[in-house]
């Protein structure tokens, strides 16, 4: 063993300085490194945002459709300056660009028929709320049938058949 104990320790010197040993360091070419840079680094700089650029404006919500009825509901709340609670309100009928029916503020027993019209804008308009017979003013603006609205009063307070 004393023999083969030499042998082995000069092997294993060996073997470890084989592995520890420093390669030589091989030549850097600036030229290539330079190069290899400016490709990584291009993309990376095209991708910031400049300073002036102004975001883009979200589009707006789009607003919830309302039927008919909630349309008109709404307009005559803000004819009458009435609350949602205080209104009893009631569709008659409904031709899709003339309405009419009836409604009363909620605890009182007295009502009052209302008459609407779409505008050239598709809104609806509260042409007239009242027991009586309309002023014509009120509802030239709209050809209601004149089985709902048979006559109005003129400027002179005279009944006028329609």
């Amino acid at each position: 063993m004393k023999k083969i104990f030499p042998l082995i320790s000069i092997f294993i010197f060996t073997l470890a300085c084989s592995l520890t040993s420093n390669s030589p360091t091989p030549e850097v070419n600036t030229d290539t490194l330079g190069t290899m840079v400016a490709l990584t680094t291009a993309p990376i700089l095209t991708q910031s945002a400049p300073a002036t650029q102004i975001p883009p404006t979200p589009s707006p919500a789009p607003q919830p459709t309302l039927t008919d009825e909630e349309a008109i509901r709404l307009a005559l709340l803000a004819k009458l300056g009435w609350t949602d609670a205080e209104l009893d309100f009631s569709m008659g009928e409904n031709t899709g660009t003339l309405a009419r029916g009836s409604l009363k503020k909620v605890g009182e027993m007295q009502g009052a028929a209302w008459f609407a019209g779409k505008d050239s804008g598709g809104n609806w308009v509260i042409a007239y709320i009242g027991q009586g017979i309309p002023e014509c003013g009120e509802i030239q603006a709209f050809p209601f049938p004149t089985d709902w609205i048979s006559h109005c009063m003129d400027a002179n307070g005279n009944a006028i058949a329609r």
